[in-house]
């Protein structure tokens, strides 16, 4: 018995292919269906369309066609004797068979036949939109969370222990907002860019710091510490500074779409830095906590730059960021290069 089955299949060409499906007519002359998809009539629609190439010689000669494949299904449900039963040009017609060839279906126990043939129409058609769907173009792998630890790096760490307390002194938390990519080489190769905010924190331990002349030898265009200046425990004692960054970062990646890809940034990020906060808390000797903030620019370069990589794989991933220009003002403290490296969560739109 014959079970025929009409799909409408159609290929949009524009600088990539993707197909879409009308609603499938099926006729039978069996009370039960004997083959059907595994994943149904949209599961068969994905398939065909990751797997349709159309021809690159009909896409240069803008060949379009439908091209009807009658085929066997058997109780394995594999698929045999494929032929072309109505042919649009060779090319065309090689490919649809290769593509039916490639379908595997479930059989249903019920059915008394052994094999049953069916017919499948796919429809090619070269779209003369070139512009690229919104889907198809290259997801970048710059917004996200990032969260960091690290150090200071300076010349002559000694004399400056107030930056350097601890083995990691520093952490970072960071948003990215926007991102964009440039594509150069397909979607393997391309241009990053983008807006993000950051938030970073360094400990200071027991030290206090002086940036005003109130204290003797101190300058206003300068800072530093001093260590139990107030006499105060401190539970916790760190400065504080957020910037906003604008990324120029080269971006290799295996596939367009984040999901299931590889990818590896390189370049520098860009920052604004908007201000800073000393923020302490502690205990008093009688028990009473306090908790004290100074706001201030810290004599914080308004302007800098930091060298970063970051890899990873689908949407998670590593960074380092290592800063190329001081975090302060020229003679204000130590030339100081702040160096993390953390996780983070990258997500699309």
């Amino acid at each position: 018995m014959k079970n025929i089955l009409a799909i409408s299949l159609l290929s949009f060409l524009g600088f990539s292919a993707r197909a879409q499906a009308s609603e499938p007519i099926v006729t039978s002359t069996m009370e039960e269906e004997c083959a059907t998809y595994p994943t149904g009539y949209e599961g068969l629609m994905k398939f065909i369309n990751n797997e349709v190439n159309y021809p690159q010689d009909c896409v240069e000669q803008g060949i379009s066609g439908k091209v009807f494949i009658r085929f066997v299904v058997n109780r394995s449900g594999n698929v045999s004797k494929a032929t072309v039963t109505k042919s649009a040009h060779p090319s065309l017609d090689k490919e649809a068979l290769r593509v039916t060839n490639l379908l595997h279906w479930n059989w249903n126990p019920a059915c008394k036949d052994s094999a049953i043939y069916m017919s499948l129409p796919i429809n090619f058609e070269v779209s003369d939109d070139t512009s690229e769907d919104e889907d198809d173009k290259p997801s970048p792998h710059f917004a996200g969370f990032d969260i960091g630890f690290g150090s200071l790096m300076m010349d002559n760490p000694e004399d400056y222990a107030y930056w350097n307390v601890s083995d990691l002194n520093v952490w970072n938390f960071g948003i990215n907002i926007l991102e964009y990519k440039i594509p150069i080489i397909k979607e393997y190769f391309g241009l990053t860019t983008g807006f993000g905010l950051n938030v970073t924190n360094i400990n200071l331990g027991q030290y206090d710091l002086v940036h005003t002349s109130t204290v003797p030898g101190g300058k206003s265009d300068t800072l530093f510490a001093i260590e139990g200046l107030n006499n105060l425990p401190y539970r916790q004692n760190g400065l504080s500074y957020g910037a906003l960054s604008i990324p120029l970062l080269f971006e290799v990646c295996s596939k367009a779409d984040s999901k299931n890809s590889f990818y590896l940034n390189f370049g520098a990020v860009g920052y604004w830095n908007f201000g800073g906060t000393w923020s302490t808390r502690g205990k008093y000797s009688n028990g009473d906590r306090f908790q004290n903030t100074v706001n201030s620019r810290f004599q914080m370069a308004p302007f800098g730059a930091y060298a970063t990589a970051r890899t990873g794989f689908d949407r998670y991933g590593l960074f380092v960021n290592y800063n190329l220009t001081p975090l302060f003002k020229k003679s204000a403290t130590a030339t100081l290069y702040p160096l993390t490296f953390g996780i983070t969560f990258n997500f699309d739109y």
